[in-house]
């Protein structure tokens, strides 16, 4: 007999005496439970027993009561073929199966569990008909052909195709009819996501990389987080009614966040023709065009006044070169897109950090772009007073192209 198996028996033996014999008990009463355990835990006695029992469990990949403790359904097992496709599924991820049953048998898949010198399962070796496992099952009281055929029952179905009202039923058109699909959950795939991600949030090196990180101190390595983690239960207080794996895991996995992302609404829009009529709408600057007005309108020539005009003039081009620069923040070469053709050779320059040398080192663009900044700015002033038939000023006129030119030739020199 393998030195594995009788060290699980004798395992079993201790801990079924453990529970029995108490401390009150006198000498007689507990060398009759030793004497009890000794027989029952003997391999010609016990590994009969054993597979009998192995027909009370099943050995599934996707068990239903994942779906509901009650649910009853056929003990499937499924293995996906692996495909490069980037999924976390069946298939593409190996992990152990699972058992299903009476927990009082659970002792018989611990025992089919067992890792053989080989590194193969006692079960795994029962399905191939070792010469090993022959070895160690033939007894005089039982044949090996006896003790294999009860065991394998653990991975026997009734070869029906069952499903459970308890278990997430959808039903899926195909052609003029529906198949009724039933949602089972893969429970080993589960415990790999889990003991993965455990590792990865609370291993030894993590807990380091976090102390380090607490103490505002460097660390070689670093950590790695998964956010928005949430912890689900299976079975209450009672795990082992829904299986092995999940006892195994104290009832918890984890669910990853598959929620769409929040998107927020981009407030500048990459122009298509022309970025003062495509990116700039004249009420986002209505505040400073109102400032304008009032100065413009106050009819006083004085240094304070010209002053507050030069200042509006240029907070309002400065806000405009905000918009510019977040434009460039957007991506590098977007312009070159078919999307955007028609956009004018020297707003592309200006607007496009894929062209940085050509607004750098030349200057056709320059004279072009302020031309067009400076109509944006009278045209949006009108627009938003055409109640009023105050003009700017030849003066005001002048001042407007001088800032313009001003803020385009210091964003031009930044670069270089």
């Amino acid at each position: 007999m393998s030195q594995d198996i009788n060290s699980f028996l004798e395992e079993r033996k201790v801990n079924w005496l453990k529970a029995r014999v108490k401390a009150s008990m006198s000498d007689e009463e507990q060398e009759n439970l030793v004497a009890e355990a000794n027989e029952k835990f003997f391999p010609a006695t016990w590994l009969p027993d054993a597979a009998k029992r192995a027909a009370w469990l099943s050995i599934v990949s996707h068990p239903g009561k994942f779906s509901h403790p009650s649910a009853k359904t056929t003990s499937i097992i499924a293995i996906g073929k692996p495909r490069h496709d980037g999924y976390l599924r069946s298939g593409n991820v190996e992990y152990e199966l699972d058992v299903l049953g009476n927990a009082a048998a659970m002792d018989v898949y611990k025992f089919l569990s067992l890792t053989m010198e080989d590194g193969e399962t006692v079960l795994q070796h029962l399905e191939r008909d070792s010469p090993e496992i022959r070895t160690l099952l033939t007894m005089q009281t039982v044949s090996y052909e006896s003790l294999k055929e009860g065991f394998m029952t653990i991975k026997q179905t009734d070869g029906e195709n069952k499903t459970d009202q308890l278990v997430k039923q959808v039903y899926f058109p195909v052609d003029d009819a529906y198949h009724l699909l039933s949602l089972m959950t893969p429970s080993g795939l589960l415990t790999k996501l889990k003991a993965k991600i455990d590792t990865m949030r609370f291993s030894e090196k993590t807990q380091q990389a976090r102390e380090h990180r607490k103490k505002n101190e460097h660390h070689e390595h670093g950590f790695e987080d998964l956010l928005e983690l949430t912890v689900t239960a299976y079975g209450g207080t009672k795990p082992q009614n829904i299986s092995v794996l999940n006892n195994q895991n104290a009832g918890l996995a984890y669910l990853l966040p598959s929620i769409p992302p929040n998107l927020h609404q981009r407030q500048i829009r990459l122009p298509t023709s022309n970025f003062f009529r495509n990116s700039l709408w004249p009420r986002q600057f209505q505040e400073s065009f109102q400032t304008l007005d009032r100065l413009i309108k106050s009819g006083i020539n004085n240094k304070p006044i010209r002053d507050g005009i030069h200042n509006t003039l240029k907070f309002l081009i400065d806000q405009v070169m905000q918009r510019v620069f977040q434009i460039r923040a957007i991506a590098t070469g977007w312009s070159e897109a078919e999307h955007y053709r028609n956009l004018p050779l020297a707003q592309r320059i200006w607007l496009d950090d894929a062209k940085l040398e050509q607004r750098q080192n030349h200057d056709d663009w320059l004279k072009e772009v302020a031309a067009a900044f400076a109509k944006w700015l009278l045209d949006s002033y009108e627009y938003l007073h055409k109640d009023t038939q105050v003009k700017l000023s030849d003066d005001e006129l002048l001042e407007v192209k001088k800032l313009i030119s001003e803020a385009l030739n210091s964003d031009k020199e930044f670069f270089k």
